[in-house]
């Protein structure tokens, strides 16, 4: 009768001797073969009362380590230079049995490991058109053999993330990347942002195959650091830092899943959120935290956003009048600038009358039910930075330095209404006024609350 083999295939990510029940039935019940000395399991399976062999793979195949055949998956007959191959039967310590076990090396298989998925895979795709072909049945090419496979491993997900740990550990050890082992927080700074565009551009487009590629790029950044960070030798972290953070954060500010508070909605979540993150971070303003490195436009917003959620009135955006220039126009460098700007052809004019009409059509568009708001205030904004490009003035620089007076401002406030001791999201819209109002006065002298 036919030899009868199993390959057990184990992933290499998971825990030596974590195996399936049929896979333990298996292994305890037939004898046990594999071409792998370090396979990650031996020791466990002996442990287990397994009986193991390590056998001569090349022995067993007569392909003494060269590659498979790349046609239809066969038993090889000869061995190079036209030597018989060794049937596996006869490597056996008991050629009598019927039925044996094999073990290929989940991490470097052996040509006789590739031979043997080769042939259980074949079994597995004739399945589907056989009432009965688990088994690769004998014939003059396979001497005999019965080959089918046992997924011996269940991975959890995410598992693969392990995978990707270990190509980043190899590129940066010695022996591997020489660009990879030069890299540095600093250098691989420009490529996270890059990579987080990118992705963010494939959700745009609603391309979600892209994104999938685009996130894998974005993790890879993070890998890349964490793998940086390891390596120093006083205060070095790693993935599993990283990770082990993410989660106890995600705990901590999720306590309507974790413990027992209560929420009645989305809004409960994001103000239990805030609070928790404030008192973590012993932060002293609103805008604490927020990073100031980002784009100008994505900065103003994230900064009338946290004013908004203290109860900030909107419209203080607009109360102080940007401050005067640094020297008069025709005097110096930022003069200069706007003065050859206004004095060509009139075109800051033209451009300034254009914003105006544009924001007057958009107050009118915006109260129409059927109003796209993106498209009109886009056109708003593009305007806007025509009107910058008219003055000769970085539309970036001009609003981060904007978005950096308004933070100043809100904290200026919030520190003058520290006294009473009333929390600023309490105060009405008339106090934060006049708070607003006198931090931007010289010396920002604000009354005590009332």
């Amino acid at each position: 009768m036919p030899l009868r083999i199993t390959v057990v295939r184990v992933s290499p990510r998971v825990a030596p001797g974590v195996l399936t029940a049929p896979a333990w039935d298996l292994l305890r019940r037939v004898p046990v073969l594999t071409g792998a000395p370090t396979h990650p399991h031996l020791d466990a399976l002996r442990a287990a009362g397994a009986a193991v062999t390590v056998v001569d793979a090349g022995a067993v195949t007569g392909l003494d380590g060269s590659a498979p055949p790349a046609g239809p998956a066969r038993w090889p007959g000869r061995a190079p230079g036209g030597a018989q191959a060794r049937r596996p039967r006869a490597t056996l310590p008991d050629q009598a049995v019927d039925e044996i076990a094999w073990l290929p090396d989940p991490a470097a298989p052996t040509p006789l490991d590739q031979v043997l998925n080769r042939l259980a895979d074949a079994d597995a795709d004739a399945d589907a058109s056989a009432a009965d072909s688990s088994v690769h049945r004998g014939d003059p090419d396979t001497g005999d053999l019965a080959v089918g496979a046992l997924v011996a491993t269940v991975e959890l997900p995410g598992s693969a993330l392990l995978d990707a740990v270990a190509v980043m550990d190899r590129l940066r050890s010695p022996g591997g990347c020489p660009w990879d082992a030069e890299q540095t927080h600093e250098s691989l700074a420009p490529y996270l942002i890059e990579e987080t565009y990118e992705a963010y551009q494939a959700i745009e487009d609603g391309d979600v195959a892209e994104l999938r590629e685009e996130l894998g790029d974005v993790l890879m950044q993070v890998l890349f650091h964490a793998r940086v960070a390891a390596e120093r030798p006083d205060d070095g972290w790693d993935v599993d830092d990283v990770a082990a953070g993410l989660s106890a954060k995600l705990i901590r500010r999720h306590p309507h899943v974790f413990a027992d508070v209560v929420v009645a909605g989305s809004a409960d979540v994001v103000t239990n959120w805030d609070a928790i993150k404030s008192t973590e971070k012993a932060r002293t303003s609103v805008t604490d935290g927020v990073p100031l490195s980002q784009p100008a436009l994505s900065l103003a917003a994230k900064l009338l956003k946290r004013a908004g959620g203290v109860g900030v009135p909107v419209d203080l955006a607009f109360a102080a009048p940007a401050p005067p220039a640094t020297s008069p126009a025709g005097e110096g460098e930022p003069g200069a600038r706007r003065g050859e700007g206004a004095g060509s052809d009139g075109g800051v004019a033209a451009a300034a009358a254009r914003l105006a009409a544009f924001a007057a059509e958009a107050d009118e568009a915006l109260r129409e039910p059927a109003a796209r708001g993106e498209d009109v205030l886009g056109e708003l904004l593009l305007a806007a930075v025509a009107l910058a490009r008219a003055a000769r003035v970085d539309p970036e620089q001009a609003l981060r330095a904007a978005a950096r007076r308004f933070r100043e401002r809100l904290a200026a406030a919030e520190r003058a209404a520290q006294p009473a001791g009333a929390p600023p999201a309490t105060l009405p819209a008339a106090r934060w006024r006049e708070l607003w109002v006198a931090a931007t006065r010289p010396g920002g002298a604000v009354t005590a609350d009332r």
